[in-house]
This record gives C-alpha cells, structure tokens and sequence, in this order.
C-alpha cells in the first residue's frame, strides 16, 4: 500500500464551518486532476469520516482520499489491488497539493 498524510497543517485549528469547507476543497483538487468520484461515502470504522474513490476515465486502478474531521486528519491512499500508473504517478502531487492547501506538510507511512 501507497499511503500519504497531510500532517502539521491548519486542520486541527480549524473553526467547524471551515471543517465543513474542507470537503469543497479536497472535490476542487480532485477537479484540477481530471479525476472522478466514483464513491463517496464514510467509512464503517471512521465515523464521521468523508471516503473519497477516484478514477481516471476508465482506466485500472482506483485512489482514496478520507478526510476525518473528528480526528483531525486527511490521508490519501493506494491499496495494492488498485495499483495503477496513473494513481501511482499523481499521489504525491495531489497529497502536496491538498498539504499546500492546509498550510501542512506530506509524511509518507511506510
């Protein structure tokens, strides 16, 4: 697994009307990358939490992106089974982008 999180950022100073704007933010990112969302939902063991799959085209190979406002938290991922070029090429752009966004920094989880 591929995975990245936005750590050291604005997100844990954040009032809760701009915790709710963050969302807007993470779809106008997803926007600039030609991606669509192809499921949004929470996740059974993060509730509360916005889970984010995203395609390109009809292309292989799924990304994630899950934004916990509770917690303080925004990661984005590739599960090994969902491995793709594409999703490979663009994870740490997208991670840098939505860190830039949050004031915050990308730490990659080995």
């Amino acid at each position: 697994m591929i995975c990245y999180e936005i750590v050291n950022s604005r997100l844990t100073s954040l009032s809760s009307i701009e915790r709710d704007e963050v969302p807007y933010k993470i779809e106008e990112i997803i926007h600039t990358f030609h991606l669509d969302i192809t499921q949004k939902t929470t996740l059974s063991t993060k509730k509360g939490s916005i889970h984010y799959h995203l395609k390109q085209g009809l292309n292989p190979g799924v990304l994630e992106v899950t934004y916990w406002p509770q917690k303080n938290r925004l990661w984005l991922e590739i599960h090994d089974n969902r491995r793709s070029p594409w999703n490979e090429e663009i994870i740490l752009a997208f991670s840098e982008k939505l860190a830039a966004c949050l004031d915050g920094f990308v730490f990659k989880i080995e």
